[in-house]
């Protein structure tokens, strides 16, 4: 059976994982508010910006989220492997 220091990082791995989630979806957000603001005003540089979407910074966030995951994985294949 796993140790309780075990259980202790699989809650800090899944509090990361849904902290990241809360960041993407407020990125998304943002996205969302910058494309309406050129639905009712043309901006150049919100166009060019808008172009680019969804940008570096989600794209890093979802590498995040995948490595993350897999870490999870393997800690919970240590804490409960299968016969």
């Amino acid at each position: 059976m796993a140790d309780e220091d075990s259980f202790e990082r699989v809650d800090r791995l899944l509090v990361e994982q849904q902290m990241k989630h809360f960041e993407m979806a407020e990125m998304v957000g943002e996205y969302r508010r910058m494309v309406q603001e050129l639905r009712e005003r043309h901006d150049e540089s919100a166009v060019r910006l808008a172009r680019s979407l969804p940008g570096a910074r989600y794209h890093v966030a979802t590498t995040y989220v995948r490595e993350n995951w897999l870490v999870l994985e393997g800690e919970l294949k240590r804490m409960f492997p299968r016969d």
